[in-house]
């Protein structure tokens, strides 16, 4: 069982002061935040973060991060690339594998990336239960 959780980090831009005996005044977040959606975080600027852990054992795999809003769906194909290659280091099949997906993975966008891979998710709306393979999964019997 693998976790990959999408966070997203607000930054606050305090106000630098700005004398004559000072030197220039400069951000250091500026290289890794920008503006985008802050949600219920307070903060200016923002960036996102994508970790990959093995659930059992608590080994992390890898973490991902962009600038603002961030390329969610980029960092979850670079996570799903992580876990297949440890599971191709360990002679694991991808059929006994189980990925829960949280964050900001709970629309239907992502459902595509997830192909090869049992997963679990918390959907963000109940759109996600009209998606395709959604519906196509509701209709088999149980398993």
């Amino acid at each position: 069982m693998f976790d990959i959780d999408g966070t997203r980090e607000a930054a606050r831009q305090r106000a630098l002061p700005q004398t004559d005996d000072l030197p220039p005044a400069f951000r250091r977040l500026d290289d890794v935040c920008a503006p985008g959606y802050r949600g219920r975080k307070r903060g200016e600027t923002v960036r996102t973060r994508t970790t990959i852990s093995q659930a059992h054992s608590y080994q992390w795999l890898g973490s991902f991060g962009n600038r603002g809003n961030g390329r969610y769906r980029e960092e979850l194909r670079k996570a799903l690339s992580a876990i297949g290659r440890y599971l191709a280091t360990h002679q694991l099949s991808s059929e006994c594998t189980l990925v829960r997906l949280d964050g900001q993975y709970g629309n239907g966008a992502v459902l595509s990336n997830m192909a090869g891979f049992s997963f679990v998710t918390r959907g963000k709306d109940y759109r996600l239960l009209e998606h395709p393979l959604v519906q196509a999964r509701l209709h088999l019997p149980p398993d």
